[in-house]
């Protein structure tokens, strides 16, 4: 069975395809701390208000919402119940939208067997008892039309089963209506466990090739979209489970994202990943 692959040595390379590639933003961001929104007390039924705190007890009251997508159960704990809606982005997807003002935090545990991992890019990797990824939750976003200088999602692990989205309040200062509270910030994330469309195998430039059609929401879901698709492809054609194979997958996903399909070719050399991204993911 495949484990979880490390994400951190291909990314690392990203700062030198940015100029291949015009690509950027692969930076690790900073992780803003402060007070978590969603308290400690035990996670609440879905969409039910925890019990009314007692009498000196300050902490906000939180709404759990339940995400389910194939084997995976998530629960998503905020100030404001989340909106899950089903299959918005592709069959078994979950795509999840809360409202979060600044400095506030919305929690999201594993209530499925398995862990968490945060990559840096703020998406996260579902992983099962082995270490393989299952499933994939993409960056947390404000929406695509959102006003220039939208304040920064943070997401960070707080243990194996839980993660933490915050909406930074640093760099929302400048934001709201000039009394110094800045407004809420609708958040947006997806949820899927099929991160493959449909491959096939082909020629290509006289040799045997491999056309993967990754799903719309894995193409964009960041570096735990990219392992989930990484997984699947290798279970199901463990050929591609090669060096050439792996830097012609990266490649893709960094500079040929809306390519209608990802064609992987085994017999071209593995170069590495930088030589691969400047011969346009074809080396030879």
């Amino acid at each position: 069975m495949l484990i979880r692959r490390a994400v951190a040595a291909p990314l690392a390379a990203c700062a030198t395809l940015a100029a291949v590639l015009a690509l950027g933003g692969c930076g690790l961001a900073e992780r803003a701390q402060g007070s978590d929104g969603a308290g400690d007390d035990p996670t609440p039924t879905a969409s039910q208000p925890t019990p009314t705190p007692e009498q000196g007890d300050t902490r906000p009251e939180t709404r759990t919402s339940t995400v389910t997508a194939g084997d995976v159960v998530l629960e998503v704990s905020s100030r404001q119940a989340a909106e899950v809606q089903e299959d918005t982005f592709g069959p078994g997807t979950r795509t999840v939208t809360l409202t979060l003002a600044p400095g506030r935090t919305a929690r999201v545990s594993l209530s499925s067997p398995g862990t968490l991992a945060v990559d840096s890019d703020g998406s996260i990797a579902v992983l099962d008892g082995d270490g393989t990824t299952v499933a994939a939750v993409g960056p947390p976003a404000p929406p695509a039309d959102a006003a220039e200088g939208a304040p920064r999602i943070d997401v960070e692990n707080i243990d194996e089963t839980e993660a933490r989205i915050e909406v930074d309040d640093r760099s929302a200062a400048a934001q709201g209506d000039g009394s110094g509270r800045a407004e809420p910030v609708t958040v947006t994330f997806v949820v899927g466990t099929e991160a493959i469309d449909g491959m096939s195998w082909g020629e290509n430039e006289g040799g045997r090739s491999l056309a993967v059609d990754p799903a719309d929401w894995a193409r964009y879901a960041g570096e735990a979209g990219l392992d989930l698709i990484r997984t699947q492809l290798v279970a199901a054609e463990p050929e591609a489970d090669s060096g050439t194979m792996e830097h012609q997958l990266v490649c893709h996903a960094l500079g040929a994202v809306d390519k209608e399909t990802w064609n992987l070719e085994p017999w071209r050399p593995d170069v590495g990943l930088i030589l691969t991204a400047t011969a346009h993911c074809n080396p030879v």
